[in-house]
């Protein structure tokens, strides 16, 4: 079910990013008609950085959305325990060739 509504928030969103921009772009066109005069330095600030804002917004949320792995461990943390364990791997390995080069006392 949590599905369902990560699903619904994802189009809602998305149902809001394409009105925004629906309307800023039916104002940008009533504004540069014949007679209307020249769009506000504000409205083509607006129709030229918003897309950019957006997708840097959108970009960050995901990456902060991705420090973090389903267990709640952030993939530094993970990354150091696997660091940790080849490590451990790699001390019995030394033990155990170290153990076999010695002659059988026998």
């Amino acid at each position: 079910m949590a599905g369902t509504t990560k699903t619904r928030s994802w189009i809602l969103l998305v149902a809001i990013w394409v009105a925004l921009v629906g309307a800023l772009l039916v104002w940008f066109t009533f504004m540069n008609k014949p007679g209307g005069g020249s769009p506000s330095w504000v409205i083509g600030l607006i129709v030229s950085w918003l897309p950019f804002l957006v997708l840097m917004g959108f970009w960050l949320w995901i990456s902060r959305r991705n420090y973090r792995t389903s267990s709640g461990t952030s993939w530094v943390d993970l990354y150091e325990q696997q660091v940790a364990e080849s490590q451990r791997t790699n001390a019995l390995l030394e033990r155990i060739a170290t153990a076999l080069e010695k002659p059988s006392a026998g």
